[in-house]
C-alpha cells in the first residue's frame, strides 16, 4: 500500500485521527479476545509467522523468501500460507507467482481463509513438516510457534501514528508478543531504532539485514544475467507497482542508470495492455525498463500480445544480507521445527 504524502496527512487530520482512535479502539479489543486465546486454532505442524505492524515496504517477501531457503537446507520441508492480496478469482498474485518462481520447490497456498487451505492440504502432503505464514502478525486466528515481526529501518515507525492518519497497522506496544523482531533495510546497526524496539519489544532486535542487488536479469531482447555495473550510463524507463517504489529508484540511480521516464503504480497492481502499450512507446530512445521482480512476473505473459518489447526489460535479483544475527535467526528456526 503506498501511503499518502505528509501533505496530504496533515491536510486530512481532523478526519483521519478520529478515526485513528476508534481503529485503536477496534484493534485492542480484538487483541485482547485472542490474548485470552479465545478463536485461536492450532494445526499439527509448527507455524512460522513472518509479518510487520506497518503497511507494507519491510522487505517481507525477501525474508519469507529467505526463511523457506533456510529450513530447505536443514532439511525441512516448508509450504508458504498466504492471503493472497489483491489477486483475482481464478488467477494468482503477484506474491505468489514471485514465490512459485523462486522457490519452485516449495508449495504455496495463497487463500484469504489460511486455517482451511492449510487443513485441506495437509492430509494429502504428509511430507510437508511446517508453514511460513507470510503477512501472518495480525492473522491471530492461526496459532504459531515463532512470531518474527520486521522493522524498516528507513521508516520513522516508533513516531507514525495508525491507520488512516499513519501507516501503522497496530501500535508499537503489540511488539510485545512477538518472538522476535528484524530490522531490513538497515546500512548499518541503530542505536535509536535498536532502543526502541527494546522498548517495546523487551529486546533488542535479533537480526539487522539489507536488501542487496545481486544480479540483473535480462529479458525481452535478450535473456540470460548481468552484473549490477551493467545499468552504468543506461537510459532507463521504471514502473514498480510496490508498496515503497521510492527505494528502488535510488537504487537504480545508485548503480548508475539516469531514469528518463518513471510510470507510477499501485502496490500490488495488476497491470493490463494498455499500460504495457504506454510504457512501451515511452521505450524508444530508452536502454531498458528496470522493473522488480514482482511485477515482472504478471508483465511476462503480456509482452507477447504487444508483439515484444524495443528494450530490454531488467529485473534486478534482490538477496537478503545479514548486518548480524544470521546465526541467531537460524536457530530460532531450527528450534522453532524440530526433527
Amino acid at each position: 500500500m503506498r501511503p499518502p504524502s505528509q501533505r496530504v496527512r496533515r491536510w486530512l487530520r481532523p478526519l483521519t485521527l478520529p478515526a485513528s482512535l476508534m481503529y485503536a479502539t477496534a484493534i485492542a479489543s480484538r487483541n485482547r479476545r485472542f490474548d485470552r486465546g479465545k478463536g485461536v486454532v492450532r494445526i499439527d505442524r509448527p507455524v512460522i509467522s513472518v509479518g510487520n505492524i506497518t503497511t507494507g515496504g519491510t522487505g517481507k517477501t525477501p525474508m519469507v523468501a529467505w526463511i523457506a531457503r533456510c529450513l530447505l537446507q536443514q532439511g525441512r520441508r516448508p509450504v508458504i500460507a498466504m492471503r493472497g492480496y489483491k489477486s483475482q478469482p481464478g488467477q494468482r498474485g503477484d506474491e505468489e507467482l514471485e514465490y512459485r518462481h523462486t522457490l519452485p520447490e516449495v508449495e504455496v497456498l495463497a487463500n484469504p481463509d489460511r486455517i482451511a487451505a492449510l487443513r485441506a492440504y495437509q492430509p494429502r502432503h504428509p511430507d510437508v513438516d511446517c508453514v511460513v505464514l507470510d503477512d501472518g502478525f495480525q492473522h491471530r486466528r492461526l496459532h504459531r510457534d515463532l512470531d518474527l515481526v520486521l522493522i524498516d529501518a528507513r521508516a520513522d515507525t516508533f513516531r507514525d501514528e495508525l491507520l488512516p492518519a499513519g501507516n501503522l497497522r497496530e501500535p508499537p506496544l503489540a511488539l510485545a508478543r512477538a518472538s522476535a523482531v528484524i530490522v531490513t533495510h538497515a546500512d548499518d546497526i541503530d542505536a535509536g531504532i535498536a532502543q526502541d524496539i527494546d522498548r517495546w519489544h523487551g529486546k533488542p532486535p535479533i537480526a539487522w539485514a539489507r536488501h542487496a542487488w545481486r544480479q540483473l536479469q535480462i529479458h525481452a531482447k535478450h535473456a540470460g544475467d548481468l552484473p549490477i555495473a551493467w545499468l552504468k550510463g543506461k537510459r532507463v524507463l521504471t514502473m514498480f507497482g510496490i508498496g515503497n517504489p521510492a527505494a528502488v529508484r535510488a537504487q537504480v540511480e545508485a548503480a548508475g542508470a539516469k531514469i528518463m521516464v518513471d510510470i507510477p503504480a499501485g502496490d500490488h497492481e495488476r497491470f493490463d495492455i494498455a499500460k504495457l502499450a504506454t510504457a512501451r512507446g515511452l521505450c524508444d530512445g530508452l536502454d531498458a525498463m528496470v522493473v522488480t521482480r514482482k511485477d515482472w512476473v504478471k508483465i511476462e505473459p503480456l509482452i507477447s500480445k504487444l508483439g515484444g518489447w524495443p528494450t530490454a526489460i531488467i529485473v534486478p535479483q534482490l538477496e537478503i544480507e545479514f548486518i548480524k544475527g544470521e546465526d541467531a535467526l537460524q536457530a530460532l528456526l531450527v528450534n522453532a521445527v524440530p526433527d
